[in-house]
Formats: C-alpha cells, structure tokens, sequence
C-alpha cells in the first residue's frame, strides 16, 4: 500500500513540551504556535486520509520544502530553486520528521510511528516558493531471495 499527501503548511520541528506549576501541582502543555501548526497539519491530514491504517513495517518518505529568504542574492534564490542550495538552517530533519511522524500517529494513519522502520530515497530539506510538506508512506515488503532491500 502506498500513500501520498502534499501538506501546504510551512515545515517545522517538533517543539520541547513547556513544563508549568499550577497550585502545587507541575504539568506539561504545548506551545501555542506548535499546537497551531499541528492542528493545520491533521485538519489536512483528515481530508485525505488513507484508505486503511496502515500496519506492519513501513518506509517514510518526508520532503520538507522550507521558504527562500528573501534577504538572499537573486542568484542564491535562484541556486535554492534549482535544488542546488539546500538548507542547513533550523528545523533539523529528524525534528521536522518527528513532527509529521506524530501528527500521523495522532490521527490514525498508522498505529504508532514505530512501525517505520526505514526512510524512502529523497527524504530531506529543500527551498521552495511554496514551503510545503510532501509526504509519502509505503508498506515495506522483504526481498526475494537473492534480491537487495530498497
């Protein structure tokens, strides 16, 4: 089973829970933008849902498409819409990946995150006009023998 969604939502990170007491008593809750975004993320989620839950092993594929800045020269901008800048700038892939990991727990897409077990070719950041979220989920099927794993 395959299952593909393009998340128009700017990437970001998974963002540390803030600890808080209240009368004597210490909780955790959710930064209000990181909520925000979540919320706009499973919302896009719900409308294209997959088929089924996905179950077994599975392989992930998460294309994080970040803005241009526009401080940059034109010739950057240009270099980063080609694909021949890439971004080392925050979110970290593995907290932009984290992120969309959890949103897709949250709303069913599969059981629980740790069902994947690998990563699909072309995960990772890239500049984009369009900062957007292109996600892919792929049910893992063992090899023929004699035959290498993707």
């Amino acid at each position: 089973m395959i299952w593909t969604i393009t998340i128009p939502v700017e990437p970001t990170g998974q963002m540390r829970a803030r600890a808080f007491v209240r009368g004597g008593h210490a909780g955790m809750h959710k930064d209000k933008k990181q909520a925000s975004r979540e919320n706009a993320i499973m919302a896009h989620i719900a409308q294209h849902m997959p088929e089924a839950q996905f179950s077994g092993p599975l392989l992930l594929g998460v294309r994080c498409y970040l803005a241009i800045p526009a401080i940059k020269p034109r010739k950057w901008q240009e270099q980063a819409r080609q694909g021949l800048v890439r971004p080392t700038v925050k979110p970290d892939l593995s907290n932009a990946s984290k992120n969309i990991e959890d949103c897709q727990t949250t709303m069913g897409v599969w059981q629980d995150d740790k069902l994947v077990v690998g990563f699909l070719p072309d995960t990772g950041k890239w500049y984009s006009d369009k900062p957007r979220w292109e996600i892919e989920v792929r049910t893992w099927e063992a090899p023929l023998m004699g035959q290498e794993s993707v």
